[in-house]
This record gives structure tokens, C-alpha cells and sequence, in this order.
């Protein structure tokens, strides 16, 4: 089988998806055997991991995702000619007319900018409605990462059910040991809170639900927002600094290295998402030994199993009373620490590597 995989992400500033990609393809490439894999846009490797920028130098980076922009808005063969010894094309969102005389398949991780348009930008919305319209019904088979984006992929996009594959992410085993650098200048135990500063985590719940907590308990755990800047968060940001004198304190992006420590310090994750596809830093804070308290919606209550606290992500109340009993009872918090340590252990990226193997093998047939 000679497989062309769309690598653009690798390209681009990215926490998730990219960090998905590269600890997919990690694992993968060595487990292909007699099989070929080519990485598209006419990449030699995967590069150095970087999520605040490309994983490429600049000019490499340029040229490359300008041919893929161009063969987007120009009659330019660009996929066509990368595929011509390919039986297989495993594309993304961003290459807009994948070539037609090669089997497509892709991953779709959150179907948001359909769903909750409201929470993402006019490229991101763009950009999905024309991979929904022009791409996904050419798709041989498309992977998915939890149950919940396969029923919204049949139920809101009318995918065939038998053309979709769900293959979990991993977590990785340094979360496990967490060891590494701790980001400088936190307080010696905290709540915390992970991802990109954007509407769709619901941070502005968060922190009414923090201020719910009594004054004693606030002043014993800080609350820590750990994140990259996303968008539509103007007003985020101005609560977040109106917020520190009562106990929040947001350290913007930590680079990789740092997340095992960041998580193992905190005595309680909070993730109050309005929709994750799957939610990889609930996996992180789990084998870190962290309790978590998470939305009942979406991928969420699949991916943590019985290992953590579920609330409704709207309600500040009950967000507050889910934190204050983990905060409050050493014995909840051990339970769900032992519940999720054990749960986490189910998702290797090895096993999401042989999984996504086998997958490609039966589309090429």
C-alpha cells in the first residue's frame, strides 16, 4: 500500500490536532511494514514538535503551505500530482480540492463549526462547511475519535454510519511519570484549567463557579488558566485580569515538557467544556493522577468513564459544588485519582497507531 498523508497541521500553531497528528505518525511510521508512507505537502519527516509555530524554519514553511493555499484557490494539480502513486489519501480540512482519481479517506475531529458556529471564526467556518459539502461525501471511510462525533457526523451531516471509524487518541507515558520543568511561580496546590483561550471552553463559567467557592477555600486553591490564546476572548481577557486580585492567575501557553508537572500540582482539573471530539487533556490530567471534574456533553463522559466528577457545563453552581467536594473529601479525591490513573492506562497512542494501521489497510483493500 503506498499511503499519501496530509500533514499540513504539523505546518501550522496548533495544541490538539497537531499534537494528535505527530503522535499518530510517531507511532505509525515504524509499524508499516511493506507499506509506504509519503507526507503531504512534500515533507522528508515529521520535524520538531512545536505547538506556539510550525514544526518546519520559516522558508520551508512558507513555500509549502502557500502550494497548498494556492492549489485551494488557483486550478493548480498540486494534490493530483503528489497522489499519482498513492492507493490511498488521507487528507484534512485544509487542502480544499483533494484529487479525484485516488480513494480519500480523512479525520474529522469536532464537527463545531457546523454545530456551534457561534464559537468559531468565518475561516474555520469556511473552511468545514466546504470539507462537509465537497469532501466528506467523496470519503472512502473517515476516522473519529469518540461515539459522540460519530452520531453528530450521522445525525447532523448524514454520514453513512458504515463509513465511519472510531479510533480513540492516546496519552502519552511521560503524563504518567509526571516529571519535567513546573511552569515558575505557581502556587504550591491550585484548580486548574487547560486549553485555548476560546468561547467553546467556557472559561467565563469557570470563573463564576470559582468565585461560587467560600473565601477560605479560594485562598488555600487558587485557580491557575493554563492556555494559548484562541479567539473571540477580548472580553475573556479582561475578566481573567479583573479576576487576579480574587485568586486567578492565568500563565498563557506551556510548552509540552511542562504539562506532566503542571498537572501532577493541581489538586483538582476542571474542563468545563461546552464540546470536545474527544478531550486529550482530560487523559493528560488523569494519568497524572489529578481528579477531574468535566461536562457531561459531548465526547467527555465516553473518554473519562466513571473516573471523574460530571456536570452541567452551564451551571456555575453546580461546577462550584462538584469542585468543593473534590477540594473538600480526601477520600473522593483519592477514589477518582485511583478511578482515573486505572482508565487512563486503556488509551495508548501504540494502540491508536495499530488501530489507524488496520484502517488504512482496509480502505486501500
Amino acid at each position: 500500500m503506498n499511503l499519501l498523508y496530509d500533514a499540513t497541521p504539523l505546518l501550522l500553531r496548533s495544541a490538539g490536532v497537531k499534537n494528535y497528528h505527530y503522535a499518530l505518525l510517531t507511532r505509525l511510521l515504524p509499524r508499516l511494514g511493506s507499506h509506504r508512507l509519503t507526507l503531504f505537502p512534500f515533507l522528508a519527516s515529521l520535524g520538531v514538535q512545536r505547538n506556539e509555530r510550525s514544526n518546519f524554519g520559516p522558508l520551508a514553511t512558507a513555500w509549502r503551505f502557500g502550494a497548498v493555499l494556492a492549489s485551494n484557490y488557483l486550478p493548480l494539480p498540486l494534490g493530483t500530482r503528489a497522489a499519482r502513486q498513492a492507493d490511498l489519501f488521507h487528507v484534512t480540512p485544509h487542502l480544499q480540492n483533494p484529487p479525484s482519481r485516488v480513494r480519500l479517506t480523512s479525520m474529522v475531529h469536532d464537527p463545531t463549526p457546523l454545530l456551534l458556529p457561534e464559537f468559531h471564526t468565518p475561516s474555520n467556518i469556511r473552511y468545514f462547511e466546504h470539507f462537509a459539502t465537497a469532501v466528506l461525501p467523496k470519503l472512502a471511510g473517515v476516522i473519529v475519535p469518540s461515539r459522540a462525533v460519530e452520531r453528530d457526523l450521522v445525525e447532523r451531516l448524514r454520514m453513512p454510519e458504515n463509513r465511519i471509524t472510531v479510533i480513540p487518541h492516546g496519552v502519552g507515558e511521560e503524563f504518567f511519570r509526571a516529571s519535567g520543568p513546573r511552569p515558575a511561580g505557581l502556587p504550591e496546590r491550585y484548580i486548574l484549567s487547560l486549553g485555548a483561550l476560546e468561547p467553546r471552553k467556557n472559561l467565563t463559567v469557570l470563573l463564576a463557579a470559582y468565585l461560587l467557592l467560600p473565601e477560605p477555600l479560594r485562598r488555600q486553591y487558587p485557580l491557575v488558566v493554563a492556555g494559548a490564546t484562541g479567539w473571540k476572548n477580548d472580553a475573556l481577557r479582561l475578566r481573567l485580569d479583573a479576576d487576579r486580585a480574587l485568586g486567578v492567575q492565568a500563565i498563557g501557553y506551556v510548552p509540552p515538557e511542562s504539562l506532566p508537572a503542571l498537572y501532577a500540582g493541581a489538586a483538582v482539573f476542571a474542563f468545563p467544556s461546552l464540546y470536545e471530539g474527544f478531550g486529550m487533556p482530560l487523559l493528560e490530567a488523569m494519568a497524572a493522577g489529578t481528579p477531574v471534574v468535566a461536562s457531561n456533553v459531548s465526547a467527555m463522559p465516553e473518554v473519562v468513564g466513571t473516573a471523574d466528577l460530571l456536570v452541567d457545563p452551564r451551571s456555575p453552581g453546580d461546577l462550584a459544588r462538584a469542585l468543593e467536594q473534590v477540594l473538600t473529601s480526601a477520600t473522593l479525591a483519592a477514589r477518582l485519582t485511583e478511578a482515573g490513573l486505572r482508565h487512563a492506562r486503556e488509551f495508548t497512542w501504540d494502540r491508536t497507531a495499530l488501530a489507524t494501521k488496520a484502517f488504512f489497510e482496509t480502505m486501500a483493500g
